[in-house]
């Protein structure tokens, strides 16, 4: 494909959006992580998962990231709904030069913004009732660990023993503010 071509092909893909005037729904908007001197509190948790050797243990290592992550979220989410105040909340955005989201808005439910900083997991969590802002959890990751032992009840059937793989990961999770262009 020719460089005109395919920027052509770019247009047309964007031109109905760009004439209706639907963009990407708060662009502007970021998760920003509290620090210690901010909100020092932070939940770490870990996630386990299992399987035997061979093509069911595709997903072993990443399902228990996930559920470490998840399982640090859940821990830290309703303490940051409940102490996270107007005063925290306008600190952290003004550190980064934004201010605290106050609409009522839920659509980030299925999209949460992009963190500042990187995390490995952003989840929308709701408006604080405390502060009356829009609630974020930013997760990450601190280790991996796996091992394998032989198991019995797995198919072998390339001739070795049987083994089983077990992962376990760790993360923690602090609470994050939805803070916008001013």
């Amino acid at each position: 494909m020719r460089v005109g071509s395919l920027a052509l092909a770019a247009a047309t893909l964007f031109a109905p959006a760009v004439s209706y005037g639907i963009g990407p729904a708060f662009a502007t908007d970021f998760c920003i992580e509290l620090t210690a001197t901010e909100f020092n509190h932070r939940a770490e948790r870990r996630g386990d998962d299992n399987a035997c050797a061979g093509t069911h243990a595709s997903n072993v290592r990443a399902n228990a990231t996930d559920r470490a992550r998840d399982n640090a979220s859940n821990a830290i989410a309703q303490q940051c709904l409940r102490n996270v105040t107007p005063a925290i909340a306008q600190r952290a955005c003004t550190r980064v030069n934004l201010v605290a989201n106050t609409s009522a808005n839920s659509s980030w439910a299925n999209s949460p913004p992009s963190p500042k900083p990187g995390a490995d997991k952003v989840r929308y969590i709701g408006h604080g009732s405390a502060a009356g802002v829009n609630l974020c959890v930013v997760a990450h990751d601190i280790r991996l660990r796996t091992h394998q032992v032989v198991a019995g009840d797995c198919p072998h059937d390339s001739g070795l023993l049987p083994h089983r793989i077990f992962a376990t990961a760790r993360a923690f999770a602090r609470c994050a503010i939805i803070c916008g262009q001013p």
